[in-house]
């Protein structure tokens, strides 16, 4: 059986459930997903899970991303991004790169940003973008998201590129909306790349054309990250078998862990036991006891 994750450059064009599921074939697996969803007009790195490492996605789509982002000038959308409805048309309108450059540095910090209403955030159980589709007002409540580093890239009177490295839960199309209101011109992102997730890195990728290329298919899938490998930014404990055999029935590590102190995102550790590698991701939870998140 094949298992692991396979750090794909994602098309314009297609969605992330269709590049998955295109990618699940190569594999002959039914079970594949992907961390973290990219629009269809976005580029870039989108970690497909093949088999078991469908079980951490939501682990590896929480960790930090990078972004070029290029925003145009003159135009807003209802979705913030050159797919959507003009909402707010004024050719010829730009901001100085002064200003740009003033508002891009001063996105770096942890605030709370409010999703577009074009997203996946659900509301009372319906999926935010869905009411607005139906042009009903949508009210999403603001989440915490940080900014760790913000760059302007380029700038001309069409509009300016940026790099972003960003917390998970970061809108990058809420910023034509946030930027526009600050410097008073509508705007929408034209173009946008994800460059990495966590450990992973673009230059890591492998293109989708490639992946389903027969004559290619080889050397794509040797590209396959192994699921312990895949867990790299998380602390890993080896634990010998009778724990290995503990978790598998769902008791807790504790007595294996006793003592150890956690790092990395919120304290979770992965554990392994030799040759069978990954065991199940744990955390530290209140009173020093280990609970588990995830058998793998």
């Amino acid at each position: 059986m094949t298992d692991g994750v396979i750090v794909l450059d994602k098309p314009s064009g297609i969605t992330s459930f269709r590049a998955a599921e295109r990618a699940g074939r190569v594999f002959r697996r039914k079970k594949c997903g992907h961390a973290g969803t990219l629009d269809p007009m976005a580029t870039g790195i989108l970690l497909v899970c093949v088999g078991k490492a469908t079980k951490i996605a939501g682990y590896l789509a929480a960790q930090e991303k990078e972004y070029e982002v290029f925003l145009r000038f003159g135009a807003a959308t209802d979705t913030g991004d050159a797919t959507g409805k003009e909402t707010d048309v004024r050719p010829g309108a730009f901001a100085p790169e002064g200003a740009v450059a003033s508002v891009v540095s001063g996105l770096v910090g942890t605030f709370a940003q409010v999703p577009p209403d074009f997203s996946a955030v659900k509301v009372a159980g319906t999926r935010a973008y869905a009411i607005a589709r139906q042009g009903k007002p949508v009210a999403l409540a603001a989440r915490q998201v940080t900014v760790y580093e913000a760059r302007l890239l380029s700038w001309s009177p069409e509009g300016f590129g940026l790099f972003l490295r960003c917390s998970k839960g970061f809108y990058v199309r809420a910023l034509p909306r946030d930027m526009g209101r600050i410097l008073n011109v509508p705007m929408t992102v034209a173009g946008l790349r994800r460059l990495r997730v966590g450990p992973f890195r673009i230059e890591d990728s492998v293109t989708l054309a490639d992946l389903v290329d027969e004559g290619k298919r080889g050397e794509a899938l040797s590209r396959l990250v192994p699921i312990e490998k895949a867990l790299a930014g998380f602390p890993q404990c080896e634990i010998p078998e009778a724990a290995a055999a503990a978790v598998r029935h769902g008791r807790s590590p504790g007595p294996w862990l006793s003592g150890r102190e956690p790092v990395g995102p919120k304290g979770v550790v992965l554990l392994t036991h030799g040759e069978e590698g990954p065991v199940a991701l744990v955390e530290r939870v209140a009173g020093g006891q280990w609970r588990i998140l995830r058998g793998i």
